[in-house]
């Protein structure tokens, strides 16, 4: 089961805009031998695609308690080697965390991942017996395309029938299409309604997005559909 299954906003019609790929160790598994390489070495695939957000992203940015003594090292690191420092947090993260999160706007990256992670990665954990699943997020359509290309089978789905109760009381709908991209609830309504706010005093909408998803700290916040949702709302 993924945190991801509540967004609002994608549209069939429009495919292939919006992937979400999770790799997920039990925690029981987390300290087995060769776990943790295993998790880092599909942190870096995922990172070498080039991912809209991913886990760590915005660890340059906002303060980790993880990182304790080690954040204000990380930050000098970004200053002077981007690409690096985002390798060496990708790899911590597959090392010590049970989950490791991406978004991908293209359907290609996600083909090219999969096919990659079903070569000699599955071979070598599939001999270590590591339980490590790998979960695609996104519109059916979408995750069908990709197994079908890699010449996967999907064992377990998840689908969400939506929001039920009083739900006149919930946000706005456009509202929602980016308070739902973060699946721990850390976008609220009033965080979006300051975002719009900010863009109509001059902010870029770009801008404002980013700055909207570094309380993602999962990395899930696809800030491309996140910026056409705040231009939206500004233009009202």
């Amino acid at each position: 089961m993924s945190h991801t299954s509540q967004r609002r906003g994608l549209d069939p019609a429009d495919p292939g805009r919006e992937i979400i790929v999770l790799a997920m160790v039990p925690g029981e598994y987390r300290d087995a031998e060769g776990a943790g390489a295993a998790m880092s070495q599909v942190a870096l695939e995922m990172l070498e695609r080039d991912p809209e957000n991913w886990l760590s992203r915005n660890f340059t940015e906002i303060t980790v308690p993880q990182l304790g003594a080690a954040q204000p090292l990380v930050e000098w690191m970004y200053g002077h080697r981007p690409d690096a420092t985002r390798r060496l947090l990708m790899r911590g993260i597959g090392r010590f965390s049970s989950v490791v999160t991406a978004v991908y706007t293209d359907v290609e990256d996600v083909v090219s991942l999969i096919t990659d992670l079903k070569g000699d990665w599955l071979a070598n954990n599939g001999e270590r017996a590591l339980p490590i699943s790998i979960v695609l997020s996104g519109l059916f359509d979408d995750v069908q395309e990709c197994c079908r290309r890699t010449g996967s089978r999907g064992h377990t789905f998840l689908h969400s029938l939506g929001f039920f109760g009083k739900v006149e009381k919930l946000p706005a709908a456009e509202e929602l299409e980016i308070i739902t991209m973060c699946g721990h609830g850390l976008i609220s309504a009033g965080r979006v309604r300051d975002g719009v706010e900010q863009i109509e005093d001059g902010l870029a909408p770009g801008d404002a997005a980013r700055h909207m998803a570094r309380s993602c700290v999962c990395g899930i916040v696809n800030c491309q559909r996140a910026e056409k949702v705040l231009r939206r709302l500004a233009a009202t």
